[in-house]
């Protein structure tokens, strides 16, 4: 399906995040993190208003209020990727995570305080993030996006990309 069909309908999604550098952040509840440079993802759902576009759309932005775990971790990390699930839910697109060997927890309870399924919403990956995130595909049959393809680049929004 196009992106643009797609991304409006409420689903879940795994942002593919990149950090060129070690960076450590305190975190809520959770205390201080320390996240090596590496690749990690992001599993998270939308059900409200502009589906998974408006959510996605939300973690590439450079400028936004701080809420939800992951924010800290973007103020350091790019995404670069993303899969969508069309009325996919965040913790069964966790758990099928578990079928891949390339991922561990770092930070137990990161992105999951709301969830008594799964262990945490991020995991580390072991090696190249898209190979990873290609094996997720195609135990979910969701589509793999570029981070880029959520917004146009123009001179006009410079900033959010």
């Amino acid at each position: 399906m196009q992106l643009d069909k797609i991304s409006k309908l409420p689903g879940a999604y795994v942002i593919l995040v990149e950090l060129k550098t070690s960076y450590q952040s305190e975190i809520g509840s959770l205390g201080n993190i320390k996240f090596s440079a590496g690749h990690y993802f992001y599993f998270g759902s939308a059900r409200g208003h502009g589906g998974m576009q408006a959510r996605v759309q939300r973690h590439i932005r450079a400028k936004k209020q701080l809420h939800w775990h992951v924010d800290w971790l973007l103020l350091s990390g790019t995404v670069i990727k993303v899969l969508l699930v069309a009325g996919g839910g965040e913790c069964n697109l966790r758990q099928k995570a578990d079928l891949i060997d390339d991922l561990k927890v770092i930070a137990p309870g990161f992105g999951s305080s709301d969830c008594d399924q799964c262990q945490a919403h991020l995991l580390a990956v072991n090696g190249g993030g898209s190979d990873t995130l290609k094996k997720l595909q195609g135990v979910t049959g969701g589509g793999i996006y570029s981070a880029t393809s959520f917004f146009p680049i123009t001179a006009a929004h410079p900033a959010i990309v």
